[in-house]
């Protein structure tokens, strides 16, 4: 394909002459005879080059440069002029422009100049495919996983992260789901700006209100100064609403319209805010369900999952297993300071047929306390925690007698298979148990369980 170059001159002839020229030698040439034509002309199509008069009508050569610039800071300029001075020469170059070259041209000089801009055009091009080829692999290199669910979903991934569409992500419980929306989010054209998370369900309703949309000051009580809330602070990137089935129905009605208009109010303003973000929403609930039982908006919902993509629970990709658990021994034992670099047949063994109710975020816990207890460069059975030493060749745990179960056993069995029932969701387990959010938190953390 031809290499373009736009020739921008106030003077028919002076276009025809050096647009004939550069055909010969084999470039595509285009043509405007003012600024303001050359800027419809490359917002339609860049070329790689522009070649353009510095003394015309309305907008100089300089000022064209200028305009350009702020389209692709890469697009290399040269402006020729016959009123040639040291100061506007300095001017040019100062502004960025590639050369700067006098009348009468020489034509044998813009050739040269022309072939080394566009060589530098192409090495910044392809510098910059390779920077974001590099980058978009390092996201994708986090997420583990050869099985075909896998690869299907990632190839997904790679398809809709160039685009501007909201995300929908569904899975239970530490699947992976945040990691997905990382790459989702480095892979964009937004990956220069902020990906916020935020997570609908650690906040209450008017707390999470004032997270999200900002607030005024004098809004509440306490509330001293104007607040950018996330959808703000996310402006040109993305945002990533963790738990949005947790959201209120209130909530959700004031989510809805700033997903459709781009336009929120402040809590306590009046004053429309016009917000530019990409939204990735994720759930460990069954939305779909959630609609049909009216605790979620139909509309949002289809608002959300313009792209819907199930993230896989670790149970259905076992082929995996071996993969992740090299990766986090070598994680854990690189920022530990441990040499632990291998797993004993028996211990993977039992790692691969373990069910994992807390998926992947449960197999890094259990990794990462065995390679903290493990003695030696080999990680075997019995460093791995209790529940997965004692899970059977049967697919479940061996029974004991109720009597010999200790009141913290007990607990931590009913609230292990209160949180199998519910899919790892906290807030629905909470409600089960009767007991407060914050408490079923504490819980996991005491006995190393995994949640949504």
């Amino acid at each position: 394909m031809a290499e373009t170059i736009l020739l921008v001159d106030d003077k028919p002839n002076n276009l025809e002459v050096l647009g004939e020229l550069l055909r010969q030698e084999g470039y595509e040439v285009r043509t405007a005879r003012s600024g303001q034509e050359a800027l419809a002309v490359a917002a339609a199509s860049l070329p790689d080059v522009v070649v353009t008069d510095f003394k015309m009508p309305r907008m100089n050569g300089l000022e064209l440069h200028q305009a350009l610039h702020a389209i692709d800071a890469d697009l290399p300029t040269i402006i020729i002029t016959a009123f040639g001075t040291v100061e506007s020469a300095v001017a040019a170059i100062k502004l960025g422009a590639y050369d700067y070259l006098t009348k009468p041209l020489d034509h044998e000089k813009l050739k040269l100049v022309l072939r080394r801009a566009m060589d530098q055009r192409r090495i910044l091009r392809e510098n910059r495919d390779l920077r974001a080829a590099l980058r978009t692999q390092k996201a994708f290199d986090r997420i583990v996983g050869n099985s075909p669910k896998m690869q299907q979903l990632l190839q997904l991934v790679r398809t809709l992260a160039p685009s501007t569409a909201n995300v929908l992500l569904q899975g239970e419980s530490g699947t992976g789901k945040e990691l997905v929306a990382q790459a989702i989010h480095e892979a964009s054209p937004r990956h220069e700006r902020r990906l916020v998370v935020v997570n609908c369900s650690a906040l209450n309703e008017s707390l999470l209100e004032s997270e999200l949309f900002g607030h005024e000051k004098g809004a509440f009580t306490g509330a001293a100064g104007r607040k950018l809330g996330w959808f703000e602070v996310a402006d040109g990137g993305t945002l990533l609403l963790d738990e949005i089935g947790e959201m209120s129905p209130r909530l959700q009605v004031k989510l809805l319209r700033v997903i459709q208009e781009r336009v929120l109010e402040r809590v306590g303003g009046t004053d429309p805010v016009r917000v530019d973000f990409r939204l990735i929403a994720a759930t460990n609930r069954a939305l779909k369900a959630e609609v049909a039982a009216g605790r979620f908006r139909e509309d949002l919902y289809y608002r959300l999952a313009v792209f819907s993509l199930k993230i896989p629970p670790l149970r259905e990709r076992r082929a995996d297993i071996p993969l992740l658990v090299s990766h986090f021994i070598r994680e854990c034992s690189r920022r530990e300071g441990k040499k632990v670099s291998s797993v004993s047949p028996e211990a993977m063994e039992r790692l691969v047929q373990y069910p994992w109710p807390g998926n992947v975020r449960e197999l890094e816990n259990a990794l990462e306390r065995a390679v903290v207890v493990a003695q030696s460069d080999q990680l075997t059975l019995d460093v791995l925690p209790e529940e997965i030493q004692e899970w059977s060749s049967a697919g479940r745990p061996p029974v004991r007698p109720l009597e010999e179960l200790t009141l913290e056993e007990m607990e931590r069995l009913l609230i292990a298979k209160t949180l199998e029932r519910t899919g790892g969701n906290k807030s629905q387990a909470a409600r089960l148990l009767n007991i407060h959010r914050r408490s079923i938190y504490n819980r996991l953390k005491k006995y190393n369980l995994a949640g949504s």
